[in-house]
């Protein structure tokens, strides 16, 4: 019997390589994304005979339609519904994130996926297959600079544990990928904001110290560590674990996921702000603060 993925964020990054992961394993893979994503997703139509559905995921009229092209396709069963589309377009201080785009990171990467769930479901359960989350360390350890990409990780990664126990029932498999470090370009985008500030300072009310502007750019550069798992292994190995029928709840992938993972439920929350914060050149940020509101 023909089997057949839909991956959301098919036009690029973890996304893209996901697609041809599941094609190399016989699969039909039916790639979503927005009109940004139609040059990779046309790329992957030429490659492996993807079918590119455009829509966003933050529409559920757009979603809608989705579910009849997927349907005029599949005849009404996906094997797997994977939930990767993701941003990571606002960063820096927590108290002090830009409204929009809080929102905007809001609905791409917690409603879009429960929307996408909600909507697709059916074909899910039709196949007894698997609905699968990009998930992150990031939900689990307390990166300063990246608040709401944090919390929104956390979010979906409960979503599915609780999806994960209403779903058993109809033979469905949830899987949340906890995911470490992997080389994409998913937070360039707010690198390239720090770097173009060359006065050297960070334009900020409350954190406008020495090395804030070197944190909040080691922060952004967290996926383009040279320690980071490239987007094909990392794919690679994921989609062979789904493809396991394994009934774990969390996979892990990319660098120092599972580490990062086990570290969050077994080390005092102080050693892992105390790990944190050197890594990411955070501490002197912090000691900067301190000693200046210290005579206030």
């Amino acid at each position: 019997m023909t089997k057949y993925a839909l991956v959301t964020g098919a036009g690029s990054g973890i996304g893209y390589e996901l697609a041809k992961a599941f094609h190399r394993r016989k699969y039909v893979v039916l790639g979503l994304g927005t009109k940004h994503d139609i040059p990779g997703m046309n790329t992957l139509k030429e490659q492996i005979d993807l079918v590119p559905i455009v829509a966003d995921v933050t529409n559920v009229n757009d979603i809608k339609a989705a579910v009849e092209d997927v349907r005029s396709v599949t005849g009404g069963r996906l094997d797997v519904l994977y939930n990767n589309a993701g941003v990571c377009n606002v960063g820096g201080p927590a108290i002090e994130l830009d409204d929009d785009g809080l929102r905007r990171l809001l609905d791409v990467n917690v409603l879009g996926q429960m929307y996408m769930t909600k909507y697709m479901s059916d074909f899910v359960i039709a196949a007894r297959g698997s609905i699968v989350f990009t998930a992150s360390v990031a939900a689990r350890v307390p990166l300063s600079w990246t608040s709401a990409y944090c919390a929104s990780k956390a979010a979906i990664d409960q979503y599915a544990l609780v999806l994960h126990g209403e779903m058993q029932p109809f033979g469905v498999r949830v899987h949340s990928v906890i995911t470490g470090g992997v080389d994409t370009a998913i937070a360039d985008s707010l690198g390239s904001e720090v770097r173009k500030n060359k006065t050297g300072e960070y334009p900020s009310e409350h954190f406008n110290v020495s090395g804030m502007r070197d944190s909040v750019e080691a922060a952004t550069n967290m996926s383009r560590s040279h320690r980071s798992q490239s987007a094909a292994d990392y794919a690679e190995d994921i989609v062979g674990k789904v493809e396991s029928r394994s009934s774990k709840f969390n996979l892990y992938g990319g660098y120092g996921g599972y580490f990062l993972h086990w570290l969050r439920w077994y080390a005092p929350v102080w050693v892992m702000e105390w790990s944190i914060q050197t890594w990411f050149k955070q501490r002197r940020v912090f000691d900067e603060i301190r000693a200046k509101y210290a005579g206030k």
